[in-house]
């Protein structure tokens, strides 16, 4: 059949329209999953484009929403919430089995953790000196050993042998050198006791010396309130219940001098006589005088255990000290802060920004965003020598720690492993939870300028259970 110029010019038309169609709805198509596959934080309530799904996929397919579409609509509508409230938040959560950022809020915007700034320092500890690390309070005999008595026997052949027996008097002192081992208990100073006497030493003709020269000498963290109730730092103390029982078995304001005072009494009191009294110094290095008497050890992990289940800040602060106990005596916070700002630089890179001021998240100028805590808690998930360590040591929602009495309502119970962080106006909570998909999540939930901090700690339920769900 023949056809006249005119209408293979309109079906050229016809044709060439089709096309064009086709290829606009693929561009369209395109468009709106990249616009849904990136989340951008401006500051405010993040919109996600719906994502057009392919021919391929079948209809009963195309009805029914994507997980994360369904999460990102819920957590809109928290974060709106949160818009209308007096306090200021930030979110943000990661999919650690996609690695996929997976909802922002202001994200980016700095703010203080509080005792979310443990979880740094629990990071940058096991990223720098591993969960194996030890705490090592050494004792030290200074001085010259003179016997008390010269007590012999006869062995089987005739020879004189000394009586092993025989007592000391040390012309000299006892040093106990400290390395801010916060765990030290009165079982710890009945065990240097024994140490002493089984050294041979019935007498100390000398003192009880407390050598506290690993840090400097400020008592409370950079930017602490002057009427906080914290013990003072020094690196010997006796810790945990010795501040807490009542009375209280050690006066917080100069805990290495009562330390050494214990030490004196129970000496005296196992019969081993000291002449002297007690006093703080360095002990020396060298010379034949010098003996190591014994020591005391405790591992970073155990450590690690009641800093976090606890939120102990003597316990943090310890640890913040240990990161740059091995590169000089009399380390300053500034020695230590400059590590951990190091490992979030390698956790988050190099434009990442943080302000470090102490270890426990006592501190006014401490701040970091939601997407810094983030980052390194990826980093610490994917390093399993630091997980495996840290993991643990987090509280777990209506089980344990500082959230045993949270999420109990809901699928976050037992499933969230998180740091809380609580002083006047902050509430924040960080961690780990597995959603219903199975995926493992990074969260952090910052909430700064709450009137309460029950306030907070209901937002952050309220998000969790979300993620959970």
């Amino acid at each position: 059949m023949n056809t006249s110029p005119f209408h293979r010019l309109i079906a050229s038309a016809i044709l060439i329209c089709l096309c064009t169609c086709v290829i606009a709805q693929t561009d369209s198509s395109v468009t709106a999953r990249r616009n849904a596959d990136s989340i951008e934080d401006s500051g405010h309530v993040i919109a996600m484009t719906d994502t057009l799904m392919t021919d391929s996929i079948e209809a009963d397919t195309l009805m029914t929403p994507r997980w994360e579409d369904t999460l990102r609509e819920r957590l809109n509508a928290l974060a709106l919430e949160a818009d209308h409230s007096h306090y200021y938040t930030g979110i943000c959560i990661y999919d650690l089995t996609d690695s996929t950022l997976l909802y922002g809020y202001n994200q980016q915007k700095l703010m203080r953790p509080a005792s979310n700034e443990k979880t740094l320092t629990a990071v940058t500890a096991l990223d720098i000196l591993g969960a194996d690390h030890k705490y090592s309070t050494e004792v030290y005999a200074v001085g010259s050993l003179v016997a008390d008595s010269t007590s012999c026997i006869t062995d089987s052949v005739g020879g004189i042998v000394a009586d092993s027996t025989v007592s000391y008097t040390l012309k000299g002192n006892i040093y106990v050198v400290g390395d801010f081992d916060p765990s030290l208990e009165l079982a710890d100073i009945r065990q240097m006791v024994g140490a002493i006497r089984n050294a041979g030493i019935s007498t100390i003709d000398g003192s009880i010396i407390a050598d506290v020269s690993m840090k400097d000498t400020l008592s409370l963290g950079n930017g602490w309130c002057w009427d906080d109730s914290q013990p003072y730092l020094t690196p010997l103390s006796l810790g945990g219940s010795a501040y807490t029982s009542k009375p209280a078995r050690i006066n917080r304001y100069n805990p290495s001098a009562d330390f050494v005072k214990t030490l004196r009494n129970e000496l005296i009191a196992d019969n081993i006589g000291v002449t002297g009294s007690t006093g703080s110094g360095v002990v020396p290095r060298q010379g034949n005088d010098v003996v190591l008497v014994t020591k005391i050890t405790h591992s970073i992990e155990e450590i690690l255990h009641r800093m976090m289940k606890n939120s102990d800040n003597l316990y943090a602060e310890s640890m913040f000290y240990q990161l740059a106990a091995d590169k000089k005596k009399g380390e300053s916070w500034k020695d230590c802060a400059a590590e951990v700002e190091a490992m979030v630089h390698r956790a988050a890179g190099s434009s990442a920004h943080v302000d470090v001021a102490d270890g426990c998240g006592l501190s006014l100028y401490n701040y970091v965003s939601p997407s810094v805590l983030v980052a390194v808690l990826r980093y610490a998930y994917d390093h399993k020598t630091i997980f495996s360590a840290l993991y643990p040591s987090l509280p777990v929602a209506g089980v344990d720690g500082t959230i045993a009495s949270r999420m109990t309502g809901s699928k976050a119970y037992a499933n969230v492993h998180a740091k809380t962080g609580t002083v006047t106006g902050v509430s924040t909570l960080a961690g780990y939870v597995t959603a219903s998909n199975g995926h493992f999540l990074a969260f952090a939930i910052m909430n700064n300028g709450v009137k309460t901090s029950a306030e907070g700690r209901a937002f952050q339920d309220k998000v969790c259970a979300v993620l959970a769900e």
